[in-house]
């Protein structure tokens, strides 16, 4: 059984991992973790003229690093750094690698959100498009109260 996680840095996708990190112990189940850098050429003229690779290998260096501690921990993973669109590149690695589930982190819920605005655009093509099984994990969302 394979999941891949939608990464995007150790400290944002902490709790995303976790998550996977629990279900893949409990199934025997491996990591992969990717990331995916949206496409200079594609995000408009002012970005294809300032990118680096510098966010590339800082991105590849996290994902080792990410990795490696999973390891320690005695879960198998792996990863990797992709360019493109980015709910896009998610489902098509997703089916490259067989993937059986896809953790994904989404935004917590705003106290005062804009009329029929999408919180997170690729969070909905996921839910949209997606062919695979997807675990969302809100983030920064708090328990209810009991009394509730």
């Amino acid at each position: 059984m394979k999941f891949l996680v939608a990464f995007s840095s150790p400290k944002r996708s902490a709790q995303t991992l976790e998550v996977a990190v629990r279900h893949a112990k409990s199934m025997s189940a491996e990591l992969f973790l990717l990331r995916v850098l949206p496409d200079p050429k594609r995000v408009g003229v002012v970005a294809e003229l300032i990118a680096t690779e510098r966010p590339f290998e800082k991105a590849t260096a996290q994902i080792a690093e990410t990795v490696a501690s999973l390891k320690k921990r005695g879960v198998a993973a792996s990863g990797e750094v992709r360019v493109g669109r980015v709910a896009r590149t998610i489902i098509t690695v997703a089916k490259e690698i067989n993937a059986d589930m896809v953790f994904m982190g989404t935004v917590g819920l705003s106290p005062s959100p804009f009329f029929m605005m999408p919180k997170d655009p690729i969070v909905h093509y996921l839910v949209e498009h997606c062919p695979i099984s997807l675990c969302l994990v809100r983030r920064g969302l708090h328990p209810p109260d009991e009394e509730e």
